[in-house]
């Protein structure tokens, strides 16, 4: 009998082989093998496999299995992930914690290896390759107020329950994965206990149900009890018990001390028909009894919990557990449904083919209350920026909402409210107007920043890169420093004639295209960029995101925006940015001065300015 060699296998057998190996031993397989480091060096199983299971990177159903992505990403989550900020804490009043566009934090230091971030309605949380829970600000905002202490803080255990750490590992306090209400935190941890967090400074209680068994050290999601989900919404706790279904809990004003016993005991209820598991039903039955399918996803909202199921139908259920309804303005014939993200009064419902539709808790309420004529409930929007443009997740704040794309970018919706900063678009550095972001006048008792009307469903991407910080001010200065002819501002803010929807193409042209230089790619061995975001989360007014970044990636692309940026060339040839030569040109107006918007060709712009006509140093 000849014994077949490894290479002899068919392809689909070996993806299956790969991921028993340890990362050494695969490299070292792709380093002797020219066939092996040719076909699966990057190979998509394996590199998933060992990232998400060394770093816990919450897998998330959309994301496409992209071999050179996970490759690049197992290399670099430990060096080169950082977290970045925007928009204000919930405290209007005190303008300092307002930021309009994304920094680094430094609260982060010392914290190493950040696999996953959330955001409560005062706070950020932080998750680590380790299983450790750290927290900033604070958790709830309506009992508590400790938000002198800085940076973030290791939420606890009670002394029978040791942390979880790096050199001491414990699957009870392991956290696997999390999530972060308005204000309390669940985790989940890798023995499959529920935690809950009220307080930064207090202990963690274990939940126990009176209404669900539960099974820890389980193996496979699927056998009764094992809890595969934890979800914490506005002012009601969740978790998904195989077998049992969706279980959920109204939470308790937190205690005014530390003294509580560790068990956390809840009645809790269970969403009727959510148990059912085709994988352990009859095959012969086409459908369980409640007639809903099998739970793929579930939310958590304001006053309702909203799943879809493998019959790719939309489902919502009362706080009190008393009715539930299809939200069948949301299914269509063929329409396959992959995911359902929400938070608050917001939700969003991903398909197959790349439609994300957005829907809130009044298409909910009218799909109760015209059960019986459903011509009448409300129908899902589809936002133009978020069709076909591979998003992966979609964070939902009060007011604004982000969504992260395959290729590592942030597009921003919504509002500011009072301008504080959560879209993440440099609203008062030159946002408002450039970048399609609208004020309203002094006189006027709202101070939010929102987008014009041409504007609110187009993409509009966070970015990152200091520099274009500085080109947007400058902008914004040059436009109405003129105080003749020469002077945009105004007439940018008013959309005088549409000049505004027509300037801010070429805006958002150049913010996208900033890297597109033929010296820069041959850089880019990744394919990642300098900045490339993993994960975003948007609650109350702000968000957080963690993003890898490639320093030395970025500053070579600075550079490029330079004009005399080498070394030595003397004083009198001091580096300047490309776009301090230009200026803004006079507006052209006809006789009755009226702008004749289609005097200047803005797709012949560089920098949102006319272009050199020694245009050498743009190049």
């Amino acid at each position: 009998m000849t014994l077949a060699k490894l290479d002899d296998l068919p392809e689909d057998i070996l993806v299956l082989i790969f991921p028993l190996l340890d990362v050494p031993d695969f490299l070292t397989l792709c380093t002797v093998n020219k066939y092996f480091h040719e076909v699966f060096l990057t190979n998509p199983e394996f590199w998933r496999e060992v990232t998400t299971k060394t770093y816990r990177i919450p897998v998330q159903p959309l994301l496409r299995a992209n071999g050179p992505r996970w490759y690049w990403l197992y290399k670099n989550l430990r060096t080169q992930t950082r977290v970045y900020q925007w928009g204000g804490e919930g405290r209007p009043c005190e303008p300092l914690v307002n930021k309009t566009w994304p920094y680094e934090s430094s609260a982060v230091a010392g914290i190493r290896n950040i696999v996953d971030l959330q955001c409560g309605g005062w706070s950020s949380s932080c998750l680590t390759s380790d299983g450790e829970l750290y927290l900033t600000g604070r958790i709830d905002g309506v009992f508590y107020d400790y938000s002198t202490a800085s940076g973030y803080q290791r939420l606890k255990f009670d002394a029978e329950y040791p942390a979880t750490s790096a050199e001491s590992y414990n699957k009870s306090t392991a956290i696997k994965q999390f999530s972060s209400g308005r204000r309390h935190i669940l985790g989940l941890s890798d023995e499959g206990i529920i935690w809950s967090w009220s307080h930064r400074d207090h202990s963690a209680r274990l939940v126990e149900f009176s209404c669900a068994r539960t099974v820890l050290n389980s193996r496979d999601p699927h056998t009764p009890g094992t809890v595969t989900k934890v979800v914490a919404g506005w002012d009601t706790n969740s978790a998904f018990v195989a077998g049992t279904g969706i279980v959920y809990w109204k939470i308790n004003d937190p205690p005014l001390n530390n003294d509580e016993s560790a068990l956390l005991f809840v009645l809790g209820k269970i969403v009727p028909g959510t148990g059912f598991q085709r994988t352990n039903s009859d095959r012969g039955r086409v459908e369980d009894e409640a007639r809903l399918g099998e739970v793929i996803s579930y939310i958590v909202l304001e006053g309702y919990i909203a799943f879809i199921t493998d019959l790719n139908k939309v489902f919502a259920t009362e706080e009190d557990g008393q009715r539930t309804v299809e939200l069948a303005k949301f299914a269509a014939p063929g329409r396959i449904l992959r995911d359902i993200q929400g938070a608050f009064r917001n939700f969003a419902v991903f398909t197959e083919t790349g439609e994300v539709m957005i829907g809130n808790v009044e298409h909910i309420q009218t799909a109760f209350d015209f059960a019986d004529d459903p011509d009448r409930v409300w129908s899902p929007k589809l936002p133009a920026g978020l069709q076909h443009s591979e998003v992966i997740s979609v964070s939902f704040g009060d007011y604004h909402y982000t969504a992260l794309h395959a290729n590592g970018k942030i597009s921003s919706y919504g509002r500011e409210p009072r301008g504080c900063g959560s879209l993440g678009l440099g609203s008062i550095l030159g946002g408002v107007p450039l970048r399609g972001l609208t004020e309203p006048d002094s006189e006027s008792f709202s101070r939010d920043v929102c987008y014009f009307e041409f504007a609110e469903e187009k993409r509009h991407n966070v970015w990152f890169e200091p520099e274009k910080r500085e080109w947007l001010e400058y902008l914004a200065s040059e436009a109405g420093s003129q105080g003749d002819s020469s002077d945009w501002l105004m007439p940018l803010k008013e959309n005088d004639h549409g000049l505004l929807e027509k300037y801010t193409t070429c805006i958002e042209r150049a913010g996208e295209n900033w890297d597109n230089f033929p010296g820069i790619r041959p850089e880019d061995t990744d394919g990642l960029g300098a900045y490339f975001t993993l994960s975003v989360a948007s609650a109350g007014w702000q968000t957080v995101a963690l993003v890898l970044v490639d320093k030395e990636l970025a500053e070579k692309v600075r550079r490029k925006h330079l004009v005399n940026a080498e070394e030595g060339n003397g004083a009198e040839k001091t580096p300047r940015y490309k776009w301090e030569l230009q200026k803004y040109p006079p507006l052209p107006t006809d006789a009755q001065g009226i702008i004749e918007v289609s005097k200047y060709d803005f797709d012949t712009w560089v920098y949102g300015l006319p272009p050199l006509e020694n245009s050498s140093a743009q190049k």
